[in-house]
């Protein structure tokens, strides 16, 4: 199925209604999915892994998804947010170790982010 921005803005409003994306990558990287998800409608919060960690111990419940490049620090959060893994080497058991995991190999499409933020807040 080719992407469409109403694929996009339904998947912007689920997100809004589960919270927002919290994005923990390099700064380069983080401004760059900042740009193409609130291009679609996203909220994004751009943290440090120590911010995001201090922010979702303090029982942070409006994270829709977790995006990073490396999950293991969250792994304590696996049963309760949503990941999208984004990395150029997959490891298999910590993307397996999230309820909810979709993983976008770098270098990638600003289609395909979109589209794995869209899948991990659709309504089940």
């Amino acid at each position: 199925m080719p992407f469409t921005s109403a694929s996009c803005a339904s998947a912007a409003e689920s997100v809004a209604a589960t919270g927002s994306v919290l994005v923990v990558e390099d700064p380069l990287v983080s401004k760059l999915v900042q740009a193409v998800l609130k291009k679609h409608g996203y909220e994004v919060k751009l943290k440090t892994e120590a911010e995001a960690l201090a922010w979702l111990r303090a029982g942070a419940s409006e994270i829709g998804v977790l995006l990073t490049n490396s999950p293991g620090p969250f792994l304590e959060f696996s049963d309760r947010v949503p990941l999208l893994y984004l990395t150029s080497a997959p490891n298999l058991l910590l993307q397996t170790a999230f309820r909810s995991c979709r993983v976008v190999v770098k270098p990638f499409a600003p289609e395909d982010l979109a589209r794995a933020v869209g899948a991990l807040t659709a309504p089940l």
